[in-house]
């Protein structure tokens, strides 16, 4: 097939560094970053940060073919700040914010069970199921239920709701922490 093979979408080839700054030789303080490996989501946060910096002329970014997994950043700053500091605090900015979304949502969100209660609670609801038993509500199964939503042996209800929400997990976070903030490191 004529499609890049699905691992360089996420392998950085060897030799090859995540980040690389070029200056601009026409232009006074302006350059560009070549980020290997990322998309329109961080680009996106990126630019958006630099235009919060007064400093910064202009920030754009570009990804000059799809199946290339290669970004770049243009910044122009004022003499104040060179292209290089003001991605650094761009980047530490963005940090900044995304730790704080992140312990608002982990004090929003309750945190799972520990494994061990979670293993425990599966085996039980297994065996309740073995045995014929609604593992939601603990009692026998039978056909029609005219009770609807919530009715012991019903379609579900809030303990079904309550055991999805403990189930939810901050991994979204956390991977967008990682590949915005700790895998691009400029200084």
């Amino acid at each position: 097939m004529n499609q890049p093979d699905r691992y360089s979408r996420f392998v950085l080839p060897e030799g090859k560094d995540k980040v690389e700054f070029h200056t601009d030789t026409k232009i006074k303080n302006a350059g560009h970053y070549v980020i290997r490996l990322e998309d329109h989501t961080v680009g996106n946060l990126i630019r958006q940060q630099l235009h919060s910096d007064e400093a910064v002329v202009f920030a754009g970014y570009r990804i000059p073919h799809p199946l290339d997994p290669l970004m770049v950043v243009r910044i122009q700053t004022t003499d104040a700040k060179m292209p290089q500091e003001a991605m650094a605090h761009a980047l530490n900015d963005l940090r900044a914010e995304i730790s704080e979304l992140k312990a608002s949502l982990q004090a929003q969100v309750p945190r799972p069970e520990d494994p061990a209660q979670q293993q425990q609670q599966q085996y039980m609801a297994q065996q309740q199921q073995q045995a014929g038993m609604d593992p939601t509500y603990g009692q026998q199964q039978g056909g029609f239920n005219p009770g609807g939503y919530g009715a012991p042996g019903g379609y579900g209800g809030a303990a079904e709701m309550q055991h999805c929400s403990q189930s939810y997990s901050l991994a979204s976070v956390d991977t967008l922490t990682c590949v915005v903030l700790l895998g691009i490191v400029v200084v």
